[in-house]
């Protein structure tokens, strides 16, 4: 209470004090206070309330270690010697005592008075001798100049020492934090980005060390191969029943594009899943691979081979492509690039996709489903570089139709989007889903059968995910019967 009474009380026992700025309150506070305390209010105390900011309470505990050391030192230097000098006169007089002949010339009453009248001589020893053993070495603190983390939440070490002082006190950023009694300590942080952190020691004189630590956040991209599982085919145990014929062509390196990464790798896993996802035995499967997919072998497979496996009416093709697709420059009509087609001449090197359903239809299978991990929306070979992990090459038109009612096909991308390559993963994000999704993934239900919209539905989610996780859209889409089984296992 600031009753006048109460105030007029505090100033008769001279414990009343007026201070005109928070700075001076607080080294008044600070030398005749607690530890405990001092700790308190150094890190808890809501300092608003009180008008000074943080860098100017640690100035003033510092401050007031400094008087407080001269003053401790005098006070208790001063007491000692004075005793001591009283001892030895005491001393002295017992000593004179002793003779027997002449008693009252040893008691003399002036002697002590001497003694009494030396006190500012004394003071003056004292005080030199305190100006010789003035603690004013500032502690040692050991802390690495540069710290780097691959994560946002960190933790650094430390350590303070001083022979000269058994009180020690770390702050950061003019935050205090905990010692051990070691003088070990510990910062734990959270910063999304690089930062610089202002790391001071002061022992209990006053005496302060500053370092600047600088701290490297270097954030790794999540890997993708972690949060995939593997293909596994094998694990599928084939319901199908019927006669099944697969062609399955992969063109990773062109005599005359760009690579088409990973289409090598997605064509020789996708024919085993031919054979347990689908039912093919391996001698219904011709696999082409880079050369093996140059444009007259490709003929060769559709105009010799496949005629002599389909038969009326019974047969299920597959067909699974990946590599490059083309527009033609009117936009008419969409190229699958064989291995050595030449981009300038599509009509007559390249294979359209019209005449593909032409020469599989006319043999009358039973049903046709295909696969395309490719694209039609191009880049030029001086962009190649920019899109070092996707499939494109050239311009983007609208599908020209001319799908036959029995074929079910499903396409990477749209024809204006990028048909992407998954680097963690080795494959293409079509590709890997599709494989996936087979494997019984797609299957919502969970009646051991997927449709095409149920693998459809499942594809558009998680291809378009991770596409957008590479910074571009694509978006799988389907030719054919939603609700039409495409396989059971």
């Amino acid at each position: 209470s600031l009753k006048d009474t109460n105030i007029d009380s505090l100033k008769d026992f001279d414990i009343y004090k007026d201070f005109y700025n928070a700075e001076d309150a607080f080294k008044e506070v600070f030398k005749i206070t607690s530890e405990e305390t001092k700790r308190y209010i150094l890190s808890k105390l809501y300092l608003p309330d009180y008008g000074i900011s943080k860098s100017t309470l640690v100035t003033a505990f510092a401050f007031s270690q400094k008087e407080e050391q001269v003053s401790k030192y005098i006070t208790k230097k001063t007491k000692p010697k004075e005793t001591k000098k009283k001892e030895k006169s005491k001393s002295y007089i017992t000593k004179k005592k002793k003779p027997k002949e002449e008693p009252k010339k040893i008691i003399k009453k002036e002697e002590p008075k001497k003694i009494v009248k030396k006190p500012t001589a004394v003071k003056q020893k004292e005080f030199k001798v305190a100006a010789k053993d003035l603690d004013e070495t500032p502690p040692e603190l050991t802390i690495k100049d540069k710290f780097i983390f691959d994560q946002p939440n960190y933790t650094i070490k430390g350590q303070v020492r001083d022979k000269g002082s058994k009180k020690l006190y770390v702050f950061v950023d003019n935050q205090m934090i905990d010692i051990k009694k070691n003088g070990r300590f510990q910062i734990k942080r959270f910063s999304p980005d690089s930062e610089k952190l202002e790391v001071k020691a002061v022992d209990q004189w006053g005496n302060e060390i500053v370092k600047l630590v600088d701290i490297e956040i270097k954030v790794k991209k999540t890997e993708l191969v972690k949060k995939l599982d593997p293909l596994n085919p094998s694990k599928i145990r084939n319901a199908n029943q019927g006669d099944v014929v697969a062609l399955v062509i992969g063109i990773e390196t062109y005599a005359e594009a760009p690579k088409a990464v990973y289409a090598n790798r997605d064509a020789k896993f996708f024919a085993e899943y031919a054979r347990y996802a689908f039912g093919a035995s391996r001698d219904n499967i011709k696999l082409l691979i880079d050369k093996d997919a140059t444009l007259p072998k490709m003929y060769g497979a559709l105009e010799k081979w496949l005629p002599a496996k389909i038969k009326n009416d019974q047969t299920d093709v597959i067909v699974f492509f990946a590599g490059h697709g083309l527009a033609s420059n009117d936009g008419k009509d969409l190229y699958l690039l064989t291995q050595d087609s030449d981009t300038d001449l599509l009509s007559r090197t390249a294979l359209s996709r019209t005449e593909l359903f032409k020469l599989i239809n006319q043999h009358n299978p039973k049903s046709v489903k295909m696969f395309f991990d490719t694209c039609y929306s191009g880049q030029s070979r001086e962009e190649k570089t920019l899109l070092a992990s996707a499939r494109p090459i050239r311009i983007g038109v609208k599908d020209s139709g001319g799908v036959p009612s029995n074929f079910t096909i499903f396409s990477a991308s749209q024809l204006d989007q990028i048909s992407s390559g998954l680097k963690e993963a080795k494959h293409g994000i079509f590709s890997y889903y599709l494989m996936k999704g087979l494997e019984g993934a797609a299957d919502q239900n969970k009646d051991r059968q997927i449709t095409n919209g149920e693998l459809l539905a499942y594809m558009k989610k998680e291809v378009n995910s991770k596409a957008i996780e590479l910074g571009r859209s694509q978006v799988p889409s389907l030719v054919g019967i939603k609700d039409n089984p495409l396989n059971r296992y």
